[in-house]
């Protein structure tokens, strides 16, 4: 990976010099910055570190890819970013066995994905993994499973509590029924039993 380390008077100039040696957006870089304390009569400068949000996701490709064959799998990958989310699609000699019971084994690759990102970087790009396009056919369930529940709290007057979510189902749900009248949302526990609670709203 491609580090760039550049200091100046100001967080601003030391960051225009990174993005001037990546030959790259503001948007497009991962960068930090130190404050680094001069001598006596000197004041202080700041050091701004950075690199291409493109170099660690080629890193997590390749640490994803050494899982998986490492299972005795092939697979190929599909990136795309929306919403200041990347997807990374995975496309496997056998995706049974890497979406798992549920999504377990996904959710746990998606896990150990975020971990390695988080090694590198605390402001590193969201990431969220997929195979084909089980996590899409996952989240209509989900929206049509909340809309289905939210119809049944107007029509009853009853809140009703979902089954516990991690927080990317929970926000889907949040999402799904945020212009839905007549029900609001809330999420509800500790972790791992927290959940949504969907509530009549007059």
């Amino acid at each position: 990976m491609n580090v760039v380390v550049k200091s100046a008077k100001f967080k601003e100039e030391a960051l225009e010099l990174v993005l001037k040696e990546l030959n790259a957006s503001e948007e497009e870089v991962v960068y930090s910055f130190k404050e680094v304390k001069g001598g006596l009569f000197k004041g202080v400068t700041y050091e701004c570190k950075g690199f291409l949000k493109t170099d660690i996701l080629t890193e997590l490709q390749e640490y994803l890819k050494g899982i998986i064959t490492g299972m005795g799998l092939e697979v190929s990958f599909e990136v795309n970013t929306k919403d200041g989310v990347t997807t990374i699609k995975m496309y496997t000699s056998n995706n049974p066995i890497i979406i798992g019971h549920n999504g377990q084994n996904l959710d746990a690759l998606t896990t150990i994905a975020r971990q390695f990102i988080k090694n590198i970087t605390s402001n590193g790009p969201k990431i969220l993994l997929d195979v084909e396009d089980y996590k899409d056919r996952q989240v209509k369930r989900l929206e049509r499973l909340a809309k289905n529940l939210a119809r049944d709290v107007i029509k009853t007057k009853t809140d009703v509590e979902m089954d516990n979510m991690n927080s990317y189902e929970r926000r889907v749900v949040h999402n799904a029924l945020s212009d839905f009248k007549g029900v609001k949302t809330e999420s509800v526990g500790e972790e791992p039993n927290r959940h949504v609670v969907i509530k009549y709203d007059k």
